[in-house]
C-alpha cells in the first residue's frame, strides 16, 4: 500500500508535516517544483467544487469571471 506524505526539502533534510505510524519501510522520495512563493493547492479549491454551468457562463461579464 502506497502513502503519500507532505513535507519540505532544505538545506539537504526532508521535514514531514506529519510523522507517519510506520516504524520502517522504503520511500521513493519525488520533488516538486523548487518553492517560489506560488501559492501550490494541496486540496481542491472551491471554486473547482461549484462550478458555472456552460449556459450560465454568457450571464457574467469577463471581470466577474475573474474575481470567481
Amino acid at each position: 500500500m502506497y502513502k503519500t506524505m507532505e513535507g519540505i526539502f532544505e538545506d539537504g533534510k526532508i521535514t514531514l508535516k506529519k510523522i507517519p505510524k510506520i516504524k520502517k519501510t522504503k520511500v521513493i522520495v519525488k520533488f516538486l517544483e523548487e518553492d517560489n512563493g506560488l501559492k501550490t493547492f494541496t486540496s481542491i479549491p472551491d471554486v473547482f467544487m461549484n462550478p458555472v454551468k456552460v449556459s450560465e457562463i454568457k450571464k457574467f461579464s469577463r471581470e466577474a469571471l475573474h474575481e470567481r
